[in-house]
């Protein structure tokens, strides 16, 4: 039988309170997963993709029996086309689970809790990148399945849809963990949230400067052609021979991720919480 003193010497244990990786990212799993918000903006995401899924494959539908096969769309081309729309909730996602801490004000408990702010930053970000990247699998699969029970297209093996199917996935999971080094970044979740539309959105806007290396180079790693790119079927090759691959639009993402990462980790150790 225990008895009080033996509880009382077990609560003291220091090792209890020991900080790990593992520590900061359970605590870090059960933040994201107490907030309203987090639970409203996935289901709003799933669900409403689903939903457009099921509208297109309809859609689709009634054109392969008006027509024939051939003007069918095909899977991962339907299921990807609406990506410019849907990662606006994997960045609402990532910018919240940073902000909605500064703005509480647990960010310094959370500080605290692990004096290691690398440690807590990597926990941080790995739990948004877990979370994110299951809801948005949901989504990827729910939509597929939706898409071809309502347009009766069949998965055909042997078709180019597995990997922009694959790839629509990373994108958007990084979308989150992106935003949410920018939430670091900007402590902000107005700002951040801006800034990140501006930035994909309106980045394409360099077109209209009259130089040739943003003509033919640089507009192809904006961000909306990036994320278009990297989740098309095949290389986007414009009529004049110019363009990117969809791998090359991947890797420009991930560095985009690992940039933007870097500046609100910087902020955040460097900065009083």
């Amino acid at each position: 039988m225990t008895t009080p003193m033996a509880n009382r010497d077990f609560v003291l244990d220091a090792r209890i309170y020991h900080s790990s990786f593992f520590r900061s990212l359970r605590s870090e799993i059960r933040k994201l997963t107490c907030m309203r918000s987090f639970w409203i903006n996935h289901i709003i995401m799933i669900v409403g993709y689903t939903l457009i899924m099921w509208a297109v494959g309809a859609t689709s539908r009634s054109a392969l029996d008006a027509y024939s096969a051939e003007y069918s769309l095909p899977i991962s081309e339907a299921v990807t086309a609406g990506i410019s729309f849907i990662i606006i909730f994997p960045i609402v996602q990532g910018v919240l689970a940073v902000t909605n801490e500064y703005a509480s004000n647990t960010m310094r408990t959370t500080t605290l809790s692990d004096p290691r702010r690398g440690r807590a930053f990597s926990a941080k970000m790995l739990a948004v990148g877990i979370l994110s990247g299951i809801s948005v699998g949901i989504m990827t699969v729910l939509s597929t399945l939706v898409f071809m029970v309502t347009s009766g297209i069949s998965w055909n093996a042997d078709s180019n849809d597995l990997r922009p199917l694959v790839v629509f996935w990373l994108v958007l999971t990084l979308a989150a963990v992106m935003s949410a080094g920018l939430g670091y970044a900007i402590r902000s979740t107005a700002g951040s949230i801006m800034l990140a539309l501006v930035g994909l959105y309106l980045s394409t806007m360099v077109a209209i400067i009259n130089l040739d290396w943003i003509q033919d180079t640089l507009i192809h790693y904006m961000p909306l052609n990036v994320i278009s790119t990297a989740t098309s079927s095949g290389s986007f090759v414009m009529t004049d021979g110019s363009g990117i691959s969809w791998s090359t639009a991947t890797i420009a993402w991930v560095l985009y991720t690992v940039v933007i990462g870097a500046l609100g980790f910087i902020r955040y150790s460097r900065s009083d919480v």
